[in-house]
């Protein structure tokens, strides 16, 4: 067990009261992989990356490939035998900051693992982590899905667009999500990445350039809430499950208290506002399918009561 908190997370944790339980879920944390940990990690097909530019901008990225592409080389070391979209900014940010969050998750499973440490690429473009943090996440709002094989399991680019705010289409496609990846970085640097899930509508678009979306009850550990709180420069990623495209969104986080504002949004504790900087809309060239099965039965419900 080792001490993971930061400077963010240890003031959320005391904003929403819940030191104590942060505490108590903290002692499954660890800076090694345990067995059934890597025995999960080797039967994925997808897992999602949070890394750092030079700008300080956080990007979320997600890399794919057959099961066993993700290998655990000991218990302090994970390899990713595969190469993100040419126009993805995962290997050039690595190259001048090694921090990298990672989470594997497995939607038919409802289970989800993060890996925090530090990321190396080699000549072959083989990523290779070393461990830092090591823990399960509750399967609260993760939608059942299931990969089909016959959809084929690599990215290929077909075709990249850059923006500073999303278009009319990119609009419809957050309205109907119902998960996305965030990516944060802590005060002291350290990278994270993290899932969100919901009914589709849960994310709220203010505008072209600017996001809300409920933070719903976790494992009161606050790790993206403590990192949003010291350091707002943030990554989203929504991913088009019938075709394996991407949708990256890089900006900046700030978390509302307000209650009454809150209020309005069943099952929230609190709401976090989201300003985008950058658009990376990357169409993929062959198609990646997930099936979907049915919804979380914590989504809470979207109806609104006045």
């Amino acid at each position: 067990m080792i001490s993971v908190y930061h400077a963010g997370e240890l003031a959320v944790q005391k904003l929403a009261g819940e030191e104590f339980l942060a505490e108590q879920n903290s002692k499954s944390i660890r800076s090694v992989i345990f067995k059934g940990a890597m025995a999960f990690i080797q039967t994925q097909s997808m897992i999602i990356a949070s890394t750092v530019g030079e700008n300080g901008k956080v990007w979320i990225s997600f890399l794919t490939g057959e099961p066993g592409f993700i290998s655990a080389a000991s218990e302090t070391m994970v390899t990713i035998m595969a190469c993100p979209p040419a126009s993805d900014p995962l290997i050039k940010n690595l190259l001048s900051n090694p921090e990298i969050g990672l989470l594997a998750i497995d939607f038919n499973r409802r289970i989800r693992m993060r890996i925090n440490g530090k990321g190396e690429i080699d000549e072959s473009g083989r990523l290779t982590v070393t461990t830092e943090q090591v823990y399960g996440n509750c399967p609260k709002y993760i939608q059942k899905r299931s990969l089909q094989p016959s959809g084929g399991f690599r990215r290929t680019q077909r075709y990249a667009q850059h923006s500073n705010k999303i278009s009319s289409e990119q609009q419809e496609w957050i309205r109907l999500a119902d998960t996305f990846f965030i990516g944060s970085a802590s005060l002291e640097g350290k990278m994270d990445a993290s899932h969100r899930g919901g009914h589709p509508g849960f994310v709220e678009l203010l505008d072209e350039s600017t996001l809300l979306f409920p933070d719903y009850f976790g494992n009161s550990m606050f790790n993206t809430l403590g990192n949003l709180y010291s350091n707002p420069n943030t990554g989203m990623l929504f991913i088009d499950f019938q075709a394996g495209h991407s949708l990256q969104l890089t900006g900046r986080s700030y978390i509302i208290w307000d209650k009454c504002q809150i209020a309005l949004h069943p099952g929230a504790e609190r709401l976090v506002r989201f300003e985008i900087d950058e658009v990376l809309y990357i169409e993929n060239d062959t198609p990646i399918i997930w099936d979907f099965h049915e919804f979380s039965p914590a989504n809470p419900s979207l109806v609104r009561h006045y």
